[in-house]
């Protein structure tokens, strides 16, 4: 089994520690150590905090890491700290029932794809990205770096996200659009126009905060 820690100790890592517990029944990958964070020896569900960054900056041990954090621009800063430690391998962590036709879906490392995502074919997805629960993403769209893409959104065929974007719940990308950089879309809100300039945008359809 090959020894594995997940980055953050909130909510959303314990839902990883649930999905790579997953992952061991289908097939015995991960030694799960715990969750890198400040407080060692905190426990958080099931599992507890194995060690801090500092510790995981500088191991000689090899260890996989996933990141358990809700926030692209800080999966963005932490995974630049610790991809300078060669020891560490950043494993895309893929729930066993996920749907996907994998022979045409070009991927990363360092993802996290939740139980019952659909991704159809020809699709592009970059590093470090988060595939909460019930997503689907369609033909022919390219997902760069960074992005947390929340439960329950839709994304169309054609569609470009670039990076450290986050997806509100039951969000919808309508097909051939783009979404650039440092854009957060809100729940529930529909996506018809491409969006260029960063900032926070909600409704039906989404219009940019003021």
């Amino acid at each position: 089994m090959k020894k594995i820690v997940i980055i953050g100790s909130g909510g959303f890592a314990k839902e990883v520690a649930f999905l790579i517990d997953e992952v061991n029944k289908e097939q015995n990958i991960w030694d799960l150590l715990g969750y890198v964070d400040s407080e060692i020896g905190k426990k958080n569900g099931k599992y507890s905090i194995f060690q801090n960054d500092e510790w995981l900056q500088q191991t000689n041990e090899k260890i996989n890491v996933v990141f358990g954090i809700g926030s692209p621009l800080l999966i963005k800063s932490l995974s630049s700290l610790f991809i300078k430690n060669k020891n560490l391998s950043f494993p895309n962590v893929i729930h066993p029932n996920v749907i996907a036709d994998w022979d045409r879906i070009k991927i990363g490392r360092g993802n996290v794809i939740c139980a019952s995502n659909t991704f159809t074919t020809d699709i592009q997805i970059g590093s470090f990205n988060v595939f909460n629960l019930d997503c689907t993403i369609g033909h022919d769209s390219l997902i760069n770096n960074y992005n947390v893409i929340n439960p329950s959104v839709n994304v169309s065929g054609g569609v470009k996200i670039g990076n450290n974007n986050l997806i509100g719940t039951s969000a919808t990308i309508l097909q051939y659009l783009s979404i650039d950089n440092d854009i957060t879309i809100g729940a529930n809100s529909l996506v018809n126009k491409s969006i260029e300039e960063k900032g926070v945008y909600v409704g039906t359809p989404a219009k940019k905060i003021k």
